[in-house]
């Protein structure tokens, strides 16, 4: 059997640039197995099929390494400096979007680790490595480990740290031997505060902890495919990927933001990937997969796809009153590839488009008749229904 003391693990650790670090036992998470199957039960998860996996492969760790002795967490803060206000013609970007993609740069220095620790150890172990991804419960396990504790707003909070942060683990067959330190669960709550709950403007909350994906923003704008409803598109506000608002309201994190801490590692920081809001006119301009992919290839925003993020772009473009982007959203409605992308320009376009006098309305009218010969259904239903809610 494989044995690490704690400390050479942390100085190793540091070695591959994690400085964040704790232990979990490997056993089953059985009060979170049954709170996750209550949470699947009552539809939380939206259209997010991963998450609907079965409760019991996702609560039990040791089914996914055999001979699993310990579970390292890590946790990497990505940038908490302060936002600018944002320009007209932008979108706001969460900050974990900011950098490069985490899941890729933490397996990354996972790796790294796990090379120091054979090194040390002089010889092969088993192990698996998790950031960010199903099937596993992580913020239970960062729970478990005495990382944090888990907010009303269902992130893992650290105390003195905040909740801007990512988490990782490697599965392995090392005993880790904790010297005089035993993992305790954080005894911090977040008492009666609920700023969380009471200023997410989508209500996604339904109670302390629970979190109907369905009507939050990061969900909307990132995870859902397809069109989007009228409620939903006012929803998104001026957010284009993700949202950090449940976030940044927390007294957890005020101390972080006041520092204006930047990132752990340096791919995390806005200045290696996305940044902190994206330029509408820049995105609608996108015109293929491919262009998509070099623009944003290696950053997490790959995730919404092209068509999202432009579907994204033309509702940010209406809920912030980009008139200046008319012109670009009519030839967007008209030429994309994407039916989605077309139907959310129309939109964009017929409701920023009123904006401008009865000559404005005027040239609306012009574009939703024609519309209504566009190929696809969903956009002459768009155009239809854009038509009979037209001022007079």
């Amino acid at each position: 059997m494989h044995a690490l003391a704690l400390e050479t693990l942390k100085y190793l650790a540091s070695q591959a640039g994690l400085a964040v670090i704790s232990i979990a036992e490997p056993s089953e998470l059985l009060q979170d197995r049954a709170f996750l199957e209550e949470w699947q039960a009552a539809g939380y998860a939206a259209e997010m099929n991963y998450m609907q996996r079965s409760s019991e492969l996702l609560s039990s760790p040791a089914r996914l390494l055999e001979g699993v002795r310990s579970i390292v967490v890590i946790g990497a803060y990505y940038d908490q400096t302060p936002r600018r206000p944002l320009s007209t013609g932008y979108g706001r970007v969460a900050r974990y979007a900011w950098g490069r993609d985490y899941h890729k740069v933490l397996r990354k220095r996972l790796e790294q680790l796990v090379e120091l620790v054979k090194g040390e150890l002089r010889g092969e172990i088993l192990y698996r490595l998790f950031s960010d991804s199903v099937p596993l419960l992580e913020r239970a396990l960062a729970r478990r480990s005495g990382l944090g504790f888990i907010g009303k707003n269902t992130m893992m909070i650290v105390p003195g740290r905040g909740s801007f942060l990512f988490l990782g683990e490697i599965l392995w067959d090392v005993e880790i031997d904790l010297g005089k330190v035993a993992p305790i669960e954080s005894v911090a709550h977040c008492g009666s505060c609920s700023r969380c709950i009471s200023k997410c403007p989508t209500q996604a909350f339904v109670k302390e902890r629970v979190l109907d994906a369905g009507r939050c923003i990061s969900y909307l704008t990132i995870e859902k495919r397809g069109a989007l409803s009228l409620q939903e598109r006012e929803w998104l506000g001026e957010w284009i990927f993700g949202c950090d608002i449940c976030q940044e309201v927390c007294p957890f994190n005020f101390v972080a933001l006041k520092k204006r801490s930047v990132a752990d590692l340096p791919e995390l920081g806005a200045q290696a990937g996305a940044g902190e809001a994206l330029a509408i006119e820049e995105l609608l301009s996108i015109r293929s997969d491919p262009a998509f992919i070099a623009r944003f290839g290696g950053t997490a925003i790959m995730r919404a796809k092209r068509e999202g993020l432009l579907r994204n772009a033309a509702v940010v473009a209406a809920n912030t009153g980009a008139l200046k982007l008319v012109p670009l959203l009519n030839g967007v409605s008209i030429c994309d590839q994407s039916p989605v992308v077309r139907q959310h320009a129309l939109w964009a376009y017929a409701k920023l488009g009123t904006l401008e006098g009865s000559v404005g309305a005027a040239r609306v009218a012009q574009r939703l008749s024609r519309a209504r010969q566009d190929p696809d259904l969903a956009v002459r239903q768009e155009a239809e229904s854009l038509l009979i809610r037209l001022p007079k």
